[in-house]
């Protein structure tokens, strides 16, 4: 009885994956980050991106008592890739890009 049992759990298993032809597509989701905020509402960008798309940068809806805005960039230190909001951000081969508040 074990043996048929195993053969019985491999060969449905082969059946499932011989007859199964997945073609995967990588999603990507664009994550606004406030970076130290003390209030607002974070910028939800609701669509799932494929490497090639482009999206658009959202405007800052975070607050932060005494300071300014200044751009959204891929490093909370912002030693990365700046964008202001409006921009365009090609969608590269990443799960999550996430962008930081500046501010000055």
């Amino acid at each position: 009885m074990r043996k048929l049992f195993v053969f019985f759990i491999v060969f449905s298993l082969g059946l499932i994956v011989t007859s199964c032809n997945l073609e995967v597509t990588k999603h990507c989701r664009v994550i606004y980050d406030g970076n130290g905020i003390t209030g607002g509402e974070r910028p939800v960008d609701t669509n799932n991106y494929t490497p090639g798309q482009t999206a658009i940068v959202l405007e800052n809806t975070y607050e932060k008592t005494g300071f300014t805005f200044k751009h959204w960039n891929t490093h909370w230190l912002g030693t990365g890739e700046s964008y202001n909001p409006g921009e365009t951000l090609e969608i590269g081969d990443h799960y999550f890009i996430h962008l930081y508040a500046i501010w000055e």
